[in-house]
């Protein structure tokens, strides 16, 4: 599987600032993606003049630190940004997504609940 990273102008690179995405990513050498849920606090795009490479800076959801790190749009498949939580608090942020880019991912999303093996409680007993 080629790697292929995705490429946002400045407006939409911006538009995710403030926004809790789930990231699917490929670093190079690797043969299989996988997702990373993280908010975004702020972007990098360089300029003419500037070396670097496009780049968001991100605090991984489960991050014990709270410690940005660099996600570059050359190892992200593709992004969703997640609007809400449920209101019933079973953690189900992916009924509704906006955002979305993708360049050809043909990577699975985690499980949903409300499926025949998890409820919509996320109860598992």
């Amino acid at each position: 599987m080629s790697k292929r990273g995705i490429t946002l102008d400045t407006p939409t690179a911006l538009s995710y600032v403030g926004q809790t995405v789930l990231l699917e990513l490929m670093w190079q050498g690797d043969t299989e993606s996988f997702w990373q849920c993280a908010y975004i606090a702020g972007v990098m795009i360089p300029r003419d003049s500037r070396q670097g490479e496009p780049c968001f800076l991100a605090v991984e959801v489960s991050s014990s630190t709270g410690n940005p790190n660099e996600f570059y749009f050359d190892d992200i498949c593709s992004i969703r940004a997640m609007r809400h939580r449920d209101r019933h608090g079973s953690g189900n942020v992916l009924d509704r997504m906006t955002l979305t880019h993708s360049e050809g991912s043909r990577a699975a999303l985690p499980a949903r609940r409300n499926s025949s093996t998890v409820p919509a409680n996320g109860s598992t007993g």
